[in-house]
């Protein structure tokens, strides 16, 4: 069998069907015979479809991206303003970064080529990234007076080291509480007023965690001064 005897259909069920392997295990510890097993088909089919473990991980990943890109326009074209928009694709990633080991993310720093295509993709989505943000001021939902492209730099940095430092955080910080505390953050940094009504009564729903410690603390702290 041949990547030409499968199906449009049928090769996008195979793609999404590799994807959990690969993101539970990472790049490096993903082998053919690993990927043949899980799926119970033989590595001589597998090899028949992909040439190679690269021009796998390699498809795979293209997948993803595209199907991500696809989920994302619906969206935005789904939602009346730029604010829940984003909201929604940062829920979205959310529900990856909640299947990913860190092995993946280390491994993509020594997948040379991987890395490579991967920031050319991202590269193009911050440029898509900046048309939004044009638009949520025009939308009156995003601050006029940010920098926006240091504030998109400054998160990215943030999620790069937060990836690849999940085995340092302490036990009662989980990866996803990091995640949400630094997206909910960048998202409130640059709302108007308008945009953080929309923000805030969006964010519990989609499922971020929305801490609400310091005002419990703060109305504990009114009782007792009482």
């Amino acid at each position: 069998m041949t990547r030409n005897d499968l199906s449009t259909e049928a090769y996008s069920t195979l793609l999404e069907a590799i994807m959990p392997i690969i993101l539970r295990n990472g790049l490096k510890a993903t082998t053919m015979d690993l990927v043949a097993s899980s799926l119970s088909m033989s590595k001589r089919t597998l090899y028949e479809i992909f040439d190679s473990k690269q021009n796998m991980i390699e498809q795979v990943l293209g997948h993803v991206f595209k199907r991500s890109e696809e989920q994302y326009s619906r969206i935005f074209r789904e939602e009346p303003d730029v604010m829940t928009a984003m909201l929604r694709v940062f829920a979205h990633q959310r529900d990856i970064m909640s299947e990913v080991s860190p092995a993946f993310f280390r491994d993509m720093d020594t997948f040379k080529e991987t890395r490579s295509s991967y920031e050319d993709k991202d590269n193009c989505r911050n440029r898509q990234l900046m048309a939004v943000f044009r638009l949520g001021v025009e939308q009156g939902v995003f601050r006029p007076d940010v920098n926006y492209p240091v504030m998109m730099r400054m998160m990215k940095v943030q999620m790069e080291s937060v990836k690849r430092m999940e085995e340092l955080f302490p036990p009662d910080i989980t990866l996803l509480q990091i995640y949400d505390s630094i997206s909910l953050g960048f998202l409130r940094s640059i709302a108007s007023p308008t945009g953080m009504k929309l923000l805030d009564a969006s964010a519990r729903e989609l499922g971020f965690d929305v801490w609400c410690g310091y005002s419990e603390a703060r109305h504990e702290n009114d009782k007792t001064d009482n």
